[in-house]
């Protein structure tokens, strides 16, 4: 809602206000009840644009963690550095080891976002994603072309290596056994493949992020938004806020 439309609504409000006088008492009181529930819906209204704001500006300057998580799965995490350019590369993250990807882990299982907040140096806020939220098209060629579907069911497998390597090897004309071991010896970790995917399916998810999105994301509990200000709370119940 831009600031100009809030003014107007306002003026009207105040305008609506003055003329009631001249109602009879009980219309004069439903008209004072719906006004106040009007004021207070802008007010909710600026302070859920006023925190999308801030969340967008941090991106600017602060760290913000993103986890893949869903069916109390971990599936991976990167943090978003600040942003120096519009486009996004897999400079513009930094990727956790298993050290740390357990230490989420067991934060995640007992609930503590602070724990996770407090991970990294200049973290703003953390989000706890679900895949769904990355499922934009998005082409990647890692020898074969792979699309978002295939990056996210390597992301969530078991053995990604084993699942990079089933999708691939047949470029290479070799085994599923020798290209999964050349994949150790390029990532050296799950946990850091797993995050060089997830940042490129991030990168793509904010290049091609329509107005609304983050909001919407929110609603549909498909995201979650730590520390959680009165105004993811109540994002949910406003309709209009898309």
């Amino acid at each position: 809602m831009e600031l100009g439309v809030v003014v107007l609504i306002l003026l009207g409000v105040i305008i609506i206000l003055a003329v009631s006088k001249f109602f009879g008492k009980t219309i004069k009181l439903v008209v004072h009840i719906m006004l106040f529930v009007i004021v207070v819906l802008i007010i909710l209204t600026v302070i859920v644009y006023k925190d999308m704001t801030e969340i967008k500006q941090s991106f600017n300057t602060r760290n913000n963690t993103f986890l893949l998580y869903e069916n109390n799965q971990l599936y991976t995490a990167v943090t978003l550095k600040p942003l120096v350019s519009t486009n996004l590369n897999l400079e513009s993250f930094l990727y956790f080891t298993k050290y740390e990807m357990d230490g989420m882990r067991e934060s995640m299982n007992k609930k503590n976002y602070q724990a996770i907040l407090e991970s990294q140096a200049h973290n703003y806020k953390v989000f706890i994603i679900k895949p769904i939220i990355l499922n934009k098209p998005y082409k990647l060629d890692l020898g074969v072309e792979l699309d978002q579907n295939d990056l996210l069911n390597i992301i969530m497998s078991n053995d990604s290596f084993k699942a990079l390597a089933e999708k691939t090897n047949d470029t290479y004309g070799l085994s599923v056994g020798d290209v999964q071991r050349g994949l150790v010896d390029l990532y050296g970790s799950r946990e850091k493949l797993k995050g060089y995917l997830l940042a490129g399916l991030l990168a793509n998810y904010f290049q091609s992020q329509q107005p609304g999105e983050l909001v919407q994301g929110i609603k549909e509990k498909s995201m979650i938004v730590y520390p959680e200000s009165i105004s993811f709370k109540v994002i949910k119940y406003m309709p209009w806020m898309d």
